[in-house]
């Protein structure tokens, strides 16, 4: 793939191949998880699934490129550890595409939730630029490739980005982008989908400014804003757990399935099931890890989960839902709601 060639759209046969066939060493695997991995000391297992987002603290930064999987520099660590872009292969590798997390929309039991999917954008050293290609994925006409996410940002959203030393200066492209189309309150999400989606880019927890003909913007999507937008930490904004691997419509074709994520910290349990046809053929209980160091496990309450490696060699060939689900008490017991992020996957 030359670096210059269009960048495949979701569920684009060249996008699943740069994420799902694309990795380190010779066999074809899925590359993300890969990533993860190599960057947690020794790991029993990991796959991609839904992208819900990074919880409690909220997710910032993640970027792989493909391929070589060719990570730049970071700037400081004021952001989550997980968002923390994952490193691997050499510095001499030279970068074909780069994958970043991109947040959308979902609804839940309990009210819209964000959610972060990865996406492949192109390769460049400019910021604002870099910004600007993650934005652009929020549009309705490009959008995530989960079913179950949405966006509140109609086409034509984003005109133009400028990174300054205290904020990122997002230029609008729409009247459409000031009014929305869902009322404030689910306006509200829509900003932070561009506030998230602009940090994990830049890989860098800078507020943002909206402009519309140059001019700041006081109203985004139905919401009253300020100068500056910062990212909304409330309890509220991001579901408690993310499947992180394996991605929508993944192929298994070594005959194991591995999966992880992330959570909440104020959640203890991850549950995990695989289905075919509402029935559940697999079934367990994450393992909570920490993906920030050396260890490969980690007591309760860590920022990630995972699954040991799953023999699914005797299932039939076919398309299967990977699920995991859990209990979200909330600020207080009394409030305790049911999450779950799920992905279809096709056995062969």
């Amino acid at each position: 793939m030359n670096p210059h060639d269009p960048i495949p759209e979701p569920g684009d046969d060249r996008m699943r191949a740069l994420f799902h066939d694309a990795v380190a060493d010779v066999a074809p695997r899925d590359g993300l998880a890969e990533v993860r991995r190599r960057t947690r000391a020794r790991r029993t297992s990991s796959a991609r699934r839904w992208a819900p987002v990074l919880v409690g603290a909220g997710a910032v930064a993640a970027t792989v490129v493909a391929a070589t999987f060719l990570v730049s520099g970071w700037g400081d660590d004021d952001r989550n550890p997980d968002d923390r872009p994952p490193v691997a292969g050499t510095s001499t590798a030279i970068p074909i595409t780069s994958a970043a997390g991109i947040y959308y929309v979902a609804d839940t039991d309990s009210g819209p939730r964000l959610f972060r999917e990865f996406q492949a954008i192109g390769t460049t050293t400019d910021p604002a630029e870099r910004v600007l290609l993650a934005l652009e994925r929020l549009t309705a006409d490009v959008g995530p490739r989960d079913p179950d996410y949405r966006t509140l940002w109609p086409a034509d959203s984003f005109a133009a980005v400028r990174v300054e030393d205290d904020r990122v200066i997002v230029e609008l492209g729409t009247d459409a982008a000031l009014q929305g189309s869902d009322g404030a309150g689910v306006g509200r999400y829509g900003v932070q989908q561009a506030v998230y989606t602009a940090e994990a880019a830049l890989g860098d927890a800078l507020p943002v400014s909206f402009e519309w003909n140059g001019e700041p913007a006081r109203q985004v999507l139905g919401l009253r804003v300020g100068a500056v937008v910062e990212r909304d930490r409330s309890y509220d904004v991001t579901a408690p757990v993310n499947i992180t691997d394996p991605a929508e419509d993944l192929a298994v074709e070594d005959g194991t399935l591995r999966a992880n994520g992330t959570m909440a910290t104020y959640v203890t349990d991850v549950d995990w099931a695989l289905l075919q046809g509402g029935q559940v053929v697999r079934d367990g209980r994450a393992l909570a890890v920490d993906i920030t160091g050396p260890d490969a496990r980690a007591t309760l309450g860590a920022p990630g989960w995972e699954i040991d490696e799953v023999d699914i060699s005797d299932l039939a060939p076919g398309d299967y839902v990977f699920v995991v689900s859990v209990t979200d008490v909330g600020q207080t017991s009394d409030q305790t709601a049911d999450f779950s992020d799920t992905r279809t996957i096709t056995v062969r």
